[in-house]
């Protein structure tokens, strides 16, 4: 009597493989680069200096509006001079606009807020989106966010 055939344990250990490499990449060129421009960003705040905050940001008028703009010096400066607490990274959500994808990256502040930080492909780096009229009180880079988690 034939005994029915069973995948081998080589061919088992190729997909967990292949499927691993998969994630991988799938980590370090799509789900890795906004966290890192989030991270860029708050190092850039805490170091205090303008231009390597303006290196971090881009400027946009909206939350649907695709235009950016980079910063001025003004604006970096502003955003500094109105303080900053670092918070923490929770969650990534992307959001296709009409000419680019939106990484909404869900921040919660120290004192339990939450909020996003929104990081945007610009040029061959990903930056964080700061309205051009803040959506937070006194926090000029946060986005309004309804956590739904």
């Amino acid at each position: 009597m034939k005994s029915p055939l069973r995948p081998s344990v080589v061919c088992f250990i190729g997909l967990l493989v292949a499927a691993s490499t998969a994630l991988g990449f799938h980590y370090v060129y799509v789900y890795a680069p906004p966290l890192e421009a989030g991270e860029a960003f708050m190092a850039a705040m805490e170091s205090g200096d303008p231009a390597r905050v303006a290196r971090a940001i881009v400027i946009s008028a909206g939350p649907g509006v695709d235009d950016i703009r980079e910063p001025t010096r003004q604006e970096a400066q502003r955003l500094i001079d109105a303080g900053f607490e670092r918070g923490r990274i929770l969650d990534q959500r992307k959001r296709e606009g009409r000419t680019r994808s939106y990484h909404y990256l869900v921040y919660r502040e120290p004192d339990g807020g939450v909020y996003a930080l929104v990081a945007t492909r610009h040029g061959d780096d990903f930056r964080v989106v700061i309205p051009e009229d803040p959506m937070s009180e006194g926090r000029l880079y946060l986005w309004d966010y309804t956590w739904t988690g």
